[in-house]
């Protein structure tokens, strides 16, 4: 989120306190200030319910599970969609959960952030979701988006959690040194400019039924582990049935947004490159390398000896240009770029064999039977819709964008259709 230096407009006399150490230069200062709006802690984890279906409005992650899809609805819940007719998806039912933004899926228990808090539900039967456990304040400061550039009144975590802001002109006493709005705090992403993955991508047998997600994803699962990342550390929960325990939380020298599990390995994607660690010790990420590029937001999909990562520019996200990078990984320990390719705006991306498709001004469907031509080889393109972020499974591809859910048939490559969608109706 982007900062302003907070500057103050002084409208009153300054007083001189006593001379000593701790003197202080008082004044009445007038500012601009988005202010916190609180809901306590007893309320936040009151409200939740399971709804009848409602539209989309702005919908967000992505994540299927068996025959359903679960689409977060950002900062509000998630739905739930009976897909085993991809032509024709049908909403079940909305699960109101304020904060939300991320969801995943393991062994019937979907875990969902809720702000603050980590929340797990169970899916015996996905059509009515039930609220079995909840990991309370593992994911501390965490703040909705502003959406300006005002800064930030100052905080009282007290109060309860910080569901919104409100813009207000406020005049107050003011003490001679500075004030430094939330330096430590989380910020939560309208899930459109920041990009914040999980469902198990290994070359191995899963030893467990997990959910696969889109490449936008901050939630990762591998054996019995869930690995959030957000901004500067990754958090690991250990997974006993109605149980989320964080084991251990480590932090990261990058601003991380993205994660990607293949392979025994975690695959991070930064805003300025990705880094890799390895999964040995589950419970304890190695770091193993990493690899720098130009400033931007950038998801990573893995495949073989390849990692694929969209970076984007303008925004919050840096400069003007965007690409598509192809990695070497055949030795994470020492990874190597070897093609880049101009995109237009890039989101999600997904691979699935010889496919690669990316969420670029609609969606753009590549052939990647030479991963090093790869950019160069645009079999399709989707201009009508506007993609965030998709997932290729069994010749089904998933897209969700800020105009609803689209479905396209690509079993046979040549020959790439839609066959089902829910729209949002403007």
């Amino acid at each position: 989120m982007k900062k302003t230096p907070l500057v103050f407009a002084v409208t009153g006399l300054v007083i001189l306190a006593s001379s000593g150490c701790n003197d202080q230069i008082k004044s009445t200062v007038t500012y601009t200030a988005n202010d916190p709006v609180y809901l306590s802690f007893l309320e936040f984890r009151a409200t939740k319910s399971v709804q009848s279906p409602r539209e989309m409005e702005n919908p967000g992650k992505i994540c299927l599970y068996g025959d359903y899809l679960f689409i977060n609805e950002v900062s509000k819940g998630f739905h739930v969609i009976n897909n085993a007719n991809p032509a024709n998806p049908t909403a079940v039912c909305f699960v109101e959960l304020i904060g939300n933004i991320d969801i995943t899926i393991s062994n019937e228990i979907l875990y969902a952030d809720s702000f603050v808090d980590l929340v797990l539900f169970d899916l015996s039967n996905p059509e009515q979701p039930i609220e079995v456990g909840r990991a309370e304040d593992v994911f501390p400061n965490v703040l909705p988006a502003t959406g300006n550039d005002y800064p930030i009144r100052e905080i009282d975590w007290t109060k309860g959690v910080i569901v919104d802001w409100e813009v207000k002109t406020i005049t107050e006493e003011e003490k001679f040194y500075p004030y430094y709005p939330c330096r430590g705090c989380y910020y939560l992403s309208n899930a459109k400019d920041v990009s914040w993955e999980s469902g198990l991508r290994t070359s191995s047998s899963a030893p467990i039924l997990t959910s696969v997600t889109g490449s936008m994803s901050r939630f990762a699962v591998y054996n019995n582990y869930l690995y959030v990342v957000n901004n500067s550390a990754i958090k690991v929960f250990s997974l006993h049935g109605n149980a989320a325990i964080i084991k251990h939380e480590q932090y990261l020298s990058w601003n991380v947004e993205t994660v990607f599990p293949y392979d025994q390995k975690l695959f991070l994607g930064t805003t300025t490159g990705m880094m890799i660690y390895d999964l040995v010790n589950p419970e304890q990420p190695q770091y193993l390398s990493s690899i720098t590029h130009i400033l931007g937001c950038d998801p990573v999909v893995v495949q073989g000896d390849y990692a694929y990562v969209t970076i984007r520019g303008g925004n919050f996200c840096g400069q003007n240009f965007s690409v598509l990078n192809v990695i070497d990984i055949s030795n994470p320990a020492a990874p190597v770029q070897l093609a880049s390719f101009n995109m237009q705006e890039p989101y999600g991306l997904g691979i699935d064999g010889n496919t690669l498709f990316v969420c670029d001004n609609g969606l753009a469907v590549f052939d990647a039977t030479n991963p090093l031509l790869v950019g160069s080889k645009l079999m399709k393109r989707f201009s009508a819709i506007h993609g965030f972020d998709v997932i290729p499974y069994n010749g089904v591809l998933m897209l969700i964008g800020s105009d609803g859910l689209y479905q396209y048939d690509y079993s046979d490559i040549q020959d790439i259709r839609e066959i089902g969608s829910i729209k949002i109706m403007k």
